[in-house]
């Protein structure tokens, strides 16, 4: 069963997931990163999931496409960022690990996520998806010379305006002291 939905602000309960799976297209999921700082979406963001029930779990297999807004760590000025990625989860019940002790995990479980009560959060895996997307250290080309620790301009646009003599030497200081002295 496939369903087209305009609103976002959608969990799945686990007796809407047919047996033979549920495919979910969401056209508009704008808000997505409505408390994020660092970035936001561009116009909208767009992304589907099927969802199948296997065994008391469920396999979730989606994808996401956005154009982000960001602001470069170097800089300071805000660019946009393509965000296109697809992933694939199993969701188990979040009461099936209570009480049970810490335990190592493989490489295979770290496909695996919780979920609790009756529904599924559709809203904080995308979330989380695009989140991911987002490098570490933001910078808007691999060339950006950034703000000027001196003079505070920006690099990419004009020169510095700090003195050349000062910059050129961290000991230029004691070379004027001992020109004073003379």
């Amino acid at each position: 069963m496939t369903k087209l939905l305009k609103d976002f602000r959608y969990t799945v309960p686990l007796e809407d997931i047919p047996e033979n799976g549920l495919h979910l297209i969401f056209e508009d999921m704008s808000g997505i990163l409505s408390e994020a700082e660092e970035c936001r979406i561009l116009d909208t963001a767009r992304g589907e999931v099927f969802l199948h029930r296997v065994d008391g779990a469920v396999h979730l297999k989606g994808k996401i496409a956005a154009m982000i807004i960001i602001r470069c760590d170097r800089c300071l000025e805000e660019y946009t960022r393509e965000i296109d990625t697809s992933f694939f989860y199993i969701l188990v019940p979040s009461q099936s690990i209570e009480g049970k002790r810490e335990i190592a995990l493989e490489k295979e479980d770290m496909e695996v996520s919780f979920y609790n009560g009756s529904e599924i959060q559709i809203k904080e895996i995308f979330r989380e998806q695009v989140l991911l997307q987002i490098p570490m250290h933001h910078v808007c080309k691999e060339d950006c010379k950034g703000i000027c620790s001196g003079c505070g301009v920006d690099l990419n646009v004009e020169k510095c305006r700090c003195r050349s003599d000062i910059l050129d030497n961290p000991f230029s200081v004691l070379k004027e002291l001992r020109q004073a002295a003379k």
